[in-house]
């Protein structure tokens, strides 16, 4: 369940442990003291424990890697040949097969004796830990944090099979010798290779960080901006608590910051031109709780870096734009709207413990807030929804839903007068409160269901996404997988948030609602895109619930910038290095570090070009640079990729995985009676779930400067008709004097440009095909071609919603794939992550993308792309429990950009005549390989 329209939902950071463990005294000021103090406690022991073990590791790590006494060391053989030698002998191996017939295969019957090889001494690197702020805002202070990658394996030549061994150095192997071969009783024939008898030295290293002086103005707002924002702001008064102060509903506090974007102009003036470095200001979102009349208001502060005493604040909204009572969600409300659901639904225990196999809601049920949030005459509601807590009190459990949903009013300030209503137990209702749910229920008025005692334990049991210990371990699955590795170290270098690869430059950074983004990206000196960065991710669900049913989320909503931290090994591979990036944490009033953000070179083992003659053979390897920023909404994560290939494309993805959000599969439907298991709405999926039909949908702002921001954008139309229309369609004033007789047939296939003069949006549309370019008119490559570069989107679904549907506004942004604009300095993002209030104040600041297509010129103009690409998702067995990765993304391909093939001034493999090497890529000899993790 991603995220909600206008509004935060349940999840958004709400998912510690121990979240649910309420009980009605719980929320006392004694227990909280006491909390709080057993807190502080279990942190400084934690310390300790920490200090301890870091000690420890190094100097395990220091006598280690200076020579235990099983240090291994990998160096070839005095006898190893050189490639030139191996080469050789290998084309005597194939001219050996062609003419010559080789010794038979001797067999020998006997069993064959396997063993696992040692495993080289690990190297202990030296970690920094620091302890996720728990979802009650809590901060443990843990700035420095750093992935949990303690260990890392380093396993070499391990298998309980023997099975063919080749050595690193080649093929040494005499063509003419008979190779000896083990027959195991279960007929598996095994080669014995030769012998190298090679041993191992650690491979070396460079760092990839690189300190640099040159101020970052796309880098995201550092921790002791967002201190200085914080204090600017409470000594303006427009914010009313500190760190350390209890927040209120009637209090104003900071939900959210990040990097005001710089003046495009001044940002470019001082990239390109060496002017002043352009200043920084923080985009702040406030809850104003004790202003009259509160409201939810967005400020400009800045400059940041001078102390307070200079800093401006300035409105970025209407004090009418978005009510009090309109504002997103946050997780103070969040939690307060758990509470009193559970306080109310406590009322009806008997009916939870009998129906769900529930001992209370504090201890055995998740409560859901879903989107969008109702504004019903200015009264603020929600649905919700209930679950089993499949798993604890680790996470949210958006599998085991239960048939039981209402709506919470939940405006104002004051708690005592929200209220439960519109109630509905097995799709039976609505019941105007709880009480008159449980008269219902008591007297038999409506259908019941009871889940068989134990089905508590075992719901935990089946949601957790482990391994199935009943299945039959899969063969060979007990073998470590493979895996890459850097040689020499990372061919990167990393300076702050900027990267520098192969030719590549740009700057990474994320914004705590919008997620992550790439900026001023260069490829061989030259500005390719001032700006890539997710905007948005919509989605809509259809379910047969009265909780379940047109759900509608905008995941930006919630913090799409706020993950949790990368897992390596698992979202990276063990040699990344990794980028922190912070987000402001409301609840504790503190700015929250962590590493979130990993960059890796990636080898797709698969040739970038090739090329095999009779007399030569060449090609490349094609392997690339990654960023990726991998984050969790609720039940979904997303992993965000941008990557920079040696050809200069850079291609952007958004892969989707998780848990999907289930409905309850009722087997009282009176409209499902025949095929019961298939539902208009989805699959039955597992044992009271359905998986709800629905979509994802990526936004992304790409503002493309190819050479500089004078371009134009232009479709270039696939046709097929006759020999004289495709020459008509060049021709002066569209006609052709004489028709040539050279062709062989009088049909075929032509391509036509259309220039596109006004703002305006396109969809994919596979049967009449375009291109659509960005071009400079005014830089030509050598052939006098205009230089640009070429939008492709992969596969995309596509919105069938109409402009009837009730939410329509809120997801505009999802009912077409590409929308071309003008830039303008404040269109920031596709959609604002609140829901305006357009009747109270018509001149609202922050556009939805329907707003900003308005019909501008944007011929010769700076202009942005804006893409909404994503899948259409109908649930099955397979995505129970977990769903595995579905993808989506596009690519931006130089289209005439450069004069020939961008990667021939790069070695690669190239032997010509008579095997005469020609070219060659740098090879590492054999070495082993201990993985570091770099942080910058």
């Amino acid at each position: 369940m991603a995220s909600q329209t206008g509004n935060t939902n349940s999840h958004n950071n709400m998912t510690s442990q121990g979240f649910y463990s309420f009980k009605p005294e719980e929320v006392s000021p004694e227990k909280k003291r006491l909390t709080l103090r057993t807190a502080l406690c279990t942190q400084i022991f934690g310390v300790f424990l920490f200090t301890v073990g870091l000690v420890a590791g190094l100097l395990i790590g220091v006598y280690a890697f200076h020579g235990g006494p099983d240090k291994a060391k990998c160096v070839p053989p005095d006898n190893a040949p050189s490639p030139q030698a191996v080469r050789a002998q290998n084309e005597a191996v194939v001219e050996n097969k062609m003419t010559t017939t080789r010794e038979p295969v001797t067999t020998t019957r006997a069993p064959v004796t396997t063993r696992r090889m040692p495993k080289p001494p690990q190297t202990s690197h030296s970690h920094s830990h620091g302890h996720d702020h728990d979802d009650h805002g809590h901060d443990s202070r843990g700035r420095f944090l750093r992935p949990n990658d303690d260990s890392h394996p380093f396993t070499i030549g391990t298998g309980e099979k023997t099975t063919e061994r080749h050595s690193p150095f080649g093929n040494t192997e005499d063509p003419t010798t008979t190779t000896t071969r083990t027959t195991t009783d279960d007929a598996t024939t095994v080669d014995t290779p030769p012998s190298t008898q090679a041993t191992c030295s650690v491979c070396s290293w460079r760092n990839p960080l690189v300190q640099s002086d040159k101020p970052e103005i796309f880098a995201p707002i550092t921790p002791d901006e967002m201190k200085q924002v914080q204090d600017a702001m409470y000594q303006a008064k427009i914010t009313t608590v500190k760190e350390g102060d209890d927040l209120a509903f009637n209090k104003s506090y900071i939900q959210s910051m990040a990097l005001y974007p710089p003046i495009k102009a001044d940002a470019l003036e001082y990239l390109d031109r060496g002017g002043p470095v352009p200043e920084r200001h923080a985009w702040v979102s406030v809850q104003e709780g004790a202003a009259d009349p509160p409201r939810y208001m967005h400020y400009k502060v800045g400059p940041l870096g001078r102390g307070s005493v200079n800093v401006k604040i300035v409105k970025l909204t209407t004090d009418n734009e978005c009510p009090f009572e309109k504002r997103p969600y946050d997780t103070i409300e969040i939690r307060q709207v758990i509470l009193f659901v559970m306080d109310e639904l406590y009322k009806v225990n008997d009916i939870l413990s009998e129906s769900f196999d529930s001992r209370t809601p504090y201890q055995d049920l998740s409560v859901m807030p879903t989107g969008p949030m109702i504004d019903d005459e200015g009264r603020r509601t929600s649905r919700f929804t209930l679950s089993l807590r499949g798993l604890g009190d680790r996470d949210f459990d958006f599998l085991n839903i239960l048939p039981l949903h209402g709506k919470v009013y939940h405006g104002g300030m004051n708690t005592s007068n929200w209220s439960l209503f519109d109630l509905f137990y097995i799709n039976q209702g609505p019941f105007a409160n709880v009480e008159d749910m449980y008269t219902a229920y008591s007297t038999d008025q409506v259908s019941k269901i009871r889940y068989p005692e134990g089905t508590r334990k075992a719901t935990e049991e089946l949601t957790f996404p482990k391994r199935n210990f009943y299945q039959t371990l899969r063969e060979n699955s007990d073998f470590p997988g493979i895996s890459s590795f850097e040689p020499t170290g990372p061919r990167y270098d990393i300076s702050g948030n900027t990267v520098e690869y192969l030719g590549w430059s740009f700057t990474v950074a994320t914004n705590q609602h919008k997620g992550p983004g790439v900026y001023n990206v260069k490829f061989k000196n030259e500005r390719i895109v001032y700006e890539n960065s997710l905007s948005d991710i919509g989605l809509v669900y259809s379910a047969d619930g009265s909780g379940q049913d047109n759900i509608v989320f905008s995941d930006a909503t919630f913090g799409l910038g706020e993950s949790r931290k990368a897992m390596p090994g698992v979202d990276c591979p063990e040699y990344a290095s990794y980028l922190r990036t912070t987000h402001w944490n409301s609840a504790s009033v503190y700015p929250i570090t962590k590493l979130t953000i990993c960059v890796f070179e990636k080898d797709a083992q698969e040739p970038l070009w090739r090329h095999m003659g009779k007399a030569m053979e060449a090609g490349m390897n094609n392997r690339y640079l990654v960023v990726r920023y991998p984050t969790q909404i609720g039940n979904y994560d997303y992993i965000i990729d941008f990557e920079f290939h040696l050809d200069g494309k850079m291609v952007t993805t958004a892969t989707a995985t998780g848990f999907i959000q289930g409905s309850f599969w009722n087997p009282f439907s009176e409209y499902f009676q025949e095929d019961k298991e298939r539902t208009p709405f989805g699959y039955k999926v597992s044992g009271t779930l359905v998986g709800p039909i629905h979509d994802h949908t990526f936004a992304f702002k790409v503002d493309m400067d190819v050479v500089n921001e004078k371009n134009d954008f232009e479709l270039i139309n696939w046709k097929y008709g006759s020999v004289k229309e495709a020459l008509e369609s060049k021709a002066p004033g569209g006609k052709i004097k004489k028709y040539p007789n050279y062709y062989f047939y009088n049909k075929t296939r032509y391509i036509t440009w259309e220039s596109v003069e006004n703002e305006t949006y396109f969809d994919i549309d596979n049967i009449n095909q375009k291109f659509w370019t960005v071009i400079n008119k005014e830089h030509k490559n050598m052939w006098n071609v205009s230089r640009g570069y070429r939008i492709v989107p992969m596969a995309s679904g596509t919105q069938n919603i109409l402009d009837d549907y009730p939410r329509n506004k809120d997801i505009s942004f999802t009912k077409h794939h590409l929308h071309v604009t003008k830039y303008h300095d404040d269109e920031h993002f596709i959609k604002p992550i609140y829901n305006p209030d357009y009747e109270s104040d018509p001149d609202i600041t922050t556009k939805s993308i329907d707003d900003m297509v308005n019909g501008e010129s944007i011929q010769n103009s700076d202009i942005v792309t804006w893409l909404s690409l994503g899948f259409l998702h109908i649930p099955t067995s397979e995505d129970v429990p977990m769903t595995t990765r579905v993808t989506t993304g596009f690519t931006l391909k130089p289209f005439n950009f450069f004069d020939s093939t961008a990667t021939f001034d790069i070695p690669a493999h190239a032997v010509g005549p008579n095997d005469t090497v020609m070219d060659n890529a740098p090879r590492a000899g054999p070495c082993l390989f201990m993985p570091m993790t770099v942080q910058g």
